[in-house]
C-alpha cells in the first residue's frame, strides 16, 4: 500500500526507505494484540484461529512487543533526522492504538468500526509517506487517502460477512449483519471500485491497475485462510 502510494503521489521508493517498514510492524502488533484479547464472539467466529491464539499466546507477546519497539523506534528516528516533523508527529504516529483500545466499544456500532479501520489504515500509510519524505500535505495526498479509505472500509465489511453469526450473538451486529450477505456483498464491490476510480483520478491508470492487484493479493490470501483448517496437534 505504501509503495502504491509512492508511485501514485511520484516519490522514489529510494526515498521512502525505511518508512516502508512503519505500517508492517504498527498493523502486526495492532492485529496480534486484538487476536490475543479474544472475544466473545471470537469463539463463534473464529474458533480455529482462538485455539492457536490461546497455545501460542506467550510467543505473540513476545512479538507484538517487538514490532511496537521497532516501530515506535523506526519513528523516533525518522521524525528526529528531519529538522521539519516535531515531536507532535510522534504522538500522531500512535493514534492507531487509541483506535485499538476503543475498537470493541465501536464494534457495538455499526459502521463505526468499519470507518475507524478504514481511517486507520489509509491514515497510517499517508503517515508513513509524510514522516518518510517530508511530503507537503496535497490535494492528491488527499486523494490516496480517500482511495485506501474506500478499499479498506469494503475489506474490513467483506471480513464481517463471514462473523456475522458471532457478532450477533454477542450484540456486536455489524453494517454486513444489518445488510445481510447479498447486499453486503454489493457494498463491498462498490467501495473497492469506487478506491480503485479514485486512484485512476488521483494518479492514472498504471496506479489504479497496482490497486487492482493488490485487490487480487488480497483475494489470493482470504481464499487460502478459509481453506478447510489442518487438526491442531497436540
Amino acid at each position: 500500500m505504501v509503495a502504491i502510494s509512492a508511485v501514485a503521489l511520484s516519490i522514489p521508493l529510494s526515498a521512502v526507505g525505511v518508512g516502508l517498514l512503519l505500517p508492517p510492524l504498527l498493523f502486526y502488533f495492532i492485529y496480534v494484540e486484538d487476536r490475543r484479547s479474544v472475544s466473545p464472539e471470537d469463539e463463534v467466529n473464529q474458533p480455529y484461529r482462538t485455539e492457536l491464539v490461546r497455545r501460542h499466546q506467550r510467543f505473540l507477546l513476545v512479538t507484538e512487543v517487538l514490532a511496537l519497539a521497532g516501530y515506535t523506534g523506526l519513528l523516533s528516528l525518522l521524525v528526529f533526522s528531519r529538522p521539519s516533523l516535531g515531536a507532535l508527529h510522534l504522538v500522531l504516529g500512535h493514534l492507531p492504538l487509541v483506535v485499538l483500545a476503543v475498537y470493541g466499544h465501536l464494534k457495538r456500532h455499526p459502521t463505526f468500526d468499519s470507518v475507524a479501520v478504514g481511517a486507520t489504515w489509509a491514515f497510517v500509510v499517508i503517515f508513513a509517506l509524510v514522516v518518510s519524505t517530508a511530503h507537503d500535505i496535497t490535494l492528491d495526498l488527499g486523494g490516496v487517502f480517500l482511495g485506501w479509505f474506500l478499499i479498506a472500509f469494503a475489506g474490513v465489511e467483506s471480513r464481517n460477512i463471514q462473523d456475522i453469526d458471532g457478532d450477533s450473538q454477542s450484540n456486536k451486529t455489524t453494517l454486513a449483519g444489518y445488510l445481510g450477505k447479498q447486499a453486503t456483498i454489493v457494498l463491498v464491490a462498490v467501495g473497492k471500485s469506487l478506491g480503485v476510480v479514485t486512484f485512476w483520478v488521483v494518479a492514472g491508470r498504471v496506479v489504479a491497475a497496482l490497486a487492482v492487484g493488490y485487490l487480487l493479493v488480497i483475494r489470493l490470501f482470504r481464499t487460502l485462510t478459509q481453506r478447510e483448517p489442518v487438526q491442531i496437534p497436540e
